[in-house]
């Protein structure tokens, strides 16, 4: 979905547009969210579209070098010479080297696949912007370096031909702190792509792939699950609240699957005060097919989240055919539609609420289940990169 309509240039037959794909996250090692969105798309729209050539490129990899190289053969990444420090340093105050620099055959779009800091390019530019939580919640991203988003966001404004917004609240979020910080008006470059899901996450997954996770509940134990990088904007202190006072009322432990985010000690501190701290289990990482795993084995998938910029596992969760609850804030809502029960993130009461109808109204949760996998299967990779295409046509 556009906010405007573009002519869009068509190839003489035969010929490929190359398109410098930029992405520390589709280079790093165990990440999730903006990763699966690079990694996603771009796989999305190789298989889709013959007439584009994508080469990812990125600054750094914390990936082994087995694992690096194998990504490399099979993906054409490109990691460049100067590093993870020296090149945004030269590209933020310099602007130069161009990326096109390094890259051959000639770049003739290069897409920033999310917003972190500016990239010198002189070619046509696209940016997706996955939220504006730094600029307009600063209070659950204490950890992010202000300055270099703003010189992020001074790019966007300043040269991208296209902006790649992946709901329609952050679009709206974006328009609107343009026009009042700016005075400028960027609607008509903003385009809503929503993401996908993964096929996989509807199929049936192998339930012996958990016995390597370690710190999970005994078998038979019931479950409810949250992902995420750990930290307040997740507010896993309000479903520990909840749970608590549900303690007496339903038997279930809950799993939160991600590493540790910023102001981690703080939620940390809270799970070891807590009346029901034995029955938390941090696992940490987790592969996608432990992850669908557990979608599966929990009775609920919690997130009731502060701020969101999409919220990518509500689907994956609903694709697994596990009930949702999550928060009436921010993209949640457009996301979740009526397949969810939608509650205030700030209520404990209300999330206890929730947690108690699905786990103790059977036929609540499987109608539940059956409108989350209805919804999930509306939102493919397939048509986010159709529509991502047809960006990188519009500005070439």
């Amino acid at each position: 979905m556009c906010c405007q309509t573009q002519v869009v240039r068509v190839l003489p037959w035969g010929l490929q547009m190359h398109i410098g794909y930029f992405s520390n996250h589709f280079a790093a090692h165990n990440a999730h969210g903006v990763a699966r969105y690079a990694h996603s798309l771009y796989e999305a729209l190789r298989a889709g579209h013959t007439d584009l050539e994508l080469t990812p490129i990125a600054t750094w990899s914390n990936r082994s070098e087995d694992d690096r190289r194998s990504l490399q053969e099979r993906t054409n990444l490109r990691i460049l010479p100067w590093g993870r420090k020296m090149t945004p340093l030269a590209w933020m105050f310099l602007n130069r080297p161009p990326i096109e620099h390094w890259i051959s055959p000639p770049l003739d779009v290069v897409h920033l696949a999310a917003m972190g800091f500016p990239v010198a390019t002189r070619k046509p530019l696209v940016v997706t912007v996955h939220d504006m939580g730094p600029f307009t919640h600063p209070e659950f991203f204490a950890m992010a370096p202000p300055w270099i988003y703003r010189r992020s966001l001074h790019q966007v404004v300043a040269q991208a031909d296209a902006v790649i917004c992946v709901s329609q609240a952050t679009a709206d979020e974006l328009i609107r702190y343009v026009s009042q910080k700016y005075a400028q008006q960027i609607s008509h470059r903003v385009h809503v792509v929503h993401e996908g899901v993964e096929p996989r996450f509807f199929e049936s997954p192998d339930p012996d792939c958990l016995r390597n996770i370690g710190g999970l509940p005994d078998s038979g134990v019931p479950l409810l699950l949250t992902a995420g990088k750990i930290s307040p904007r997740k507010n896993l202190q309000g479903v520990v609240k909840a749970l608590a006072g549900l303690a007496q009322i339903i038997p279930h432990h809950l799993v939160a699957v991600g590493g540790d985010g910023w102001d981690m000690e703080t939620v940390r501190d809270l799970l070891h005060d807590s009346p029901i701290a034995d029955r938390i289990h941090l696992v940490g990482y987790v592969t996608d097919e432990q992850l669908r795993s557990l979608y599966r084995a929990a009775s609920a998938y919690l997130h009731p989240s502060l701020f969101e910029g999409f919220g990518l596992t509500i689907l994956e969760a609903m694709a697994a055919g596990c009930p949702v609850i999550t928060s009436n804030v921010s993209s949640l809502p457009e996301v979740a539609g009526d397949a969810a029960v939608l509650v205030d993130p700030m209520d404990v009461d209300e999330i206890a609420e929730a947690i108690r109808s699905v786990c103790q109204d059977g036929g609540f949760a499987s109608d539940l289940a059956e409108r989350g996998r209805a919804r999930a299967r509306s939102f493919t990779w397939s048509r986010c990169a159709e529509e991502t295409a047809a960006v990188y046509r519009a500005v070439s």
